[in-house]
């Protein structure tokens, strides 16, 4: 059945990236679905993740707007610059950080994973 998911009915998570707000549209507690997930993300400026990275699951952004940038590695580390409109993708397994480069402008995202049906469940794992 088809089901409409309000971002103003959704609370903030603050726990699972607590740098990074963001609302978890699409899991197996709004969706019950099995097959992933679909969140809103705003990275702000200045702002960066921990390295880290994901057991179960794939990880994908879609760059509503703004900048980011992934470091993707664990010892080379590559830089992607996102902006609006860029796609990005991360197999499981792979050592990542975002980082929101601007000193005033947020990055609005979308964020999910393939595989897991809730950010809690993609095994993340962080690194130093």
């Amino acid at each position: 059945m088809a089901i409409k998911i309000s971002k103003k009915n959704l609370d903030t998570e603050v726990n699972y990236e607590p740098a990074l707000p963001q609302w978890f549209g699409i899991t197996d507690e709004t969706t019950n679905t099995k097959a992933g997930t679909l969140i809103r993300v705003q990275i702000p400026p200045r702002t960066k993740s921990s390295f880290h990275y994901h057991t179960n699951g794939d990880l994908f952004f879609f760059i509503i707007s703004g900048t980011c940038i992934f470091e993707v590695g664990e010892k080379k580390r590559k830089e992607y610059v996102l902006e609006a409109e860029d796609f990005f993708y991360s197999p499981r397994g792979e050592v990542h950080s975002t980082y929101n480069p601007s000193e005033t402008q947020p990055c609005e995202a979308l964020a999910g994973y393939f595989g897991c049906s809730n950010p809690y469940k993609s095994g993340k794992v962080f690194v130093k």
